[in-house]
């Protein structure tokens, strides 16, 4: 049984001699076997032999009765120290896959313990030198610039943290992609993909997704609700041919840069406001004419709404843009959807008709905070950007667009339009 991993051999003697015993992780293969019958070693004992690329032959240590204590609290990271008799020396395991780890601390300890009957069941085979691919560090980033260079048949290899894939002509994301456990970084641009997968599969560590320019038309929203919501950082799906974002977005909620640049959307979702840690935003060349009320809760370092058609046409802070949208009574459906709402009853797609689920996912926020789905007015104003970012490229003011539930938030606005946050409801 071997396992790869880096390994940090420290001599627990060397401090009593007033030395330091610095040394830094190599990559190594660790093997459970039997070394052979000889005179001295009738019965083939069970040794762990030592890999690295300096030393392929290994170095081996007899396991029965010599391990003084193994150290497993964090193998969940990969992580483990084995505590030698003799030699006295630590073995520091890091860099493993916790599966195989947990699977190799098994063996070991039947090992170290002498359970030859439980061992006669595990298959040992004679200790051998390690290949160069075994001790070689696995490679962590790749890069695909041309079709020919791109595998067909074998697979990315399971370590990468870091893979670009630009100008190869691909349709849609490999399934294969989505089987990288460590990947944090996936550059797909320039490409010709027109649809994203509903699930990112095992891609739990994504931190940064780039498919710019290629062919998309809409973003998945099961996408934005799957293990990416926690992990994903930068989300950059410029000039490609987007319409309109999923409500679901909104719930990236550690996404810090997005780009959106040179596609067609003509809205910002309605609670945008929500990406409390998004910093740098581009939406330029976009067709997009006003922005959510929502905005203004952001605090951004950067904001690019350059080539857009914003209409800023009254002053700022003026009342005038209010619309009526609504007479009488809100109907059964409205109270109903309002009420779920506000009181945050969790659902899913199964548990309501689909036009339902549509309506439900509709939903726009009052200046006071309170949900709606068919608002009592809805009024637009200019806003200053500057109030949200502290550099603009392009324009400095964009029309705001809110929403009202009741009469009596519509009075609050009317009699604080400098200040909308102080209609909100105690």
């Amino acid at each position: 049984m071997r396992l790869s991993c880096d390994v940090d051999l420290k001599n627990r003697l060397l401090p009593s001699h007033g030395m330091a015993g610095k040394s830094r992780p190599m990559r190594c293969s660790l093997a459970i076997g039997r070394r052979g019958s000889s005179d001295s070693n009738p019965e083939g004992a069970v040794f762990l032999m030592v890999c690295s690329a300096k030393n392929k032959t290994g170095t081996k240590y007899k396991l029965k009765e010599n391990m003084e204590q193994v150290f497993a609290r964090f193998i969940e990271e990969g992580k483990a120290t084995l505590r030698l008799k003799e030699p006295a020396q630590d073995i520091c395991i890091s860099k493993a896959d916790p599966l195989q780890l947990k699977n190799f601390l098994s063996v070991l300890k039947l090992g170290y313990k002498g359970q030859s009957s439980d061992l006669s069941k595990v298959h040992l085979s004679t200790l051998t030198p390690a290949t160069t691919a075994q001790v070689e560090r696995p490679k962590t980033k790749l890069v695909i610039l041309r079709r020919s260079d791109y595998p067909v048949l074998e697979r990315f290899p399971k370590g990468l943290e870091s893979l670009r894939v630009n100008g190869c002509g691909l349709s849609r994301v490999d399934p294969r992609i989505l089987e990288l456990k460590s990947l944090r970084a996936l550059d797909l641009s320039g490409n010709r993909i027109r649809a994203l997968p509903n699930d990112p599969g095992q891609l739990s560590a994504l931190a940064e997704l780039k498919v710019a320019n290629n062919l998309l038309e809409r973003l998945p929203p099961s996408l934005c609700l799957s293990s990416l919501r926690t992990s994903l950082q930068f989300l950059d799906l410029a000039g490609n041919s987007l319409k309109f974002f999923p409500p679901q977005i909104c719930d990236l909620a550690s996404l810090l840069r997005l780009n959106v640049a040179n596609n067609q959307l003509t809205s910002l979702p309605e609670h945008f406001g929500q990406l409390s840690r998004l910093r740098f935003f581009s939406a330029a060349e976009n067709q997009i004419e006003v922005l959510p009320f929502s905005f203004m809760d952001l605090a951004m370092e950067e904001v690019d709404f350059s080539g857009n058609c914003f209409k800023c046409e009254m002053a700022e802070g003026s009342a005038a843009g209010l619309q009526r949208t609504q007479d009488g009574f809100p109907s059964l459906l409205e109270v109903a959807a309002r009420a779920i709402k506000k009181q945050r009853v969790s659902y899913t797609e199964e548990d309501l008709p689909r036009h339902l689920y549509h309506h439900l996912s509709q939903v726009k926020w009052c200046v006071c905070s309170g949900p709606c789905f068919q608002p009592y007015a809805k009024h637009r104003v200019p806003f200053n950007l500057h109030r949200v970012a502290h550099t603009l490229v392009g324009p400095t003011a964009a029309p705001i667009q809110g929403f009202i539930c009741s009469a009596f938030c519509l009075s609050n606005l009317q009699a604080n339009p400098n200040a909308p946050w102080k209609c909100r409801r105690k």
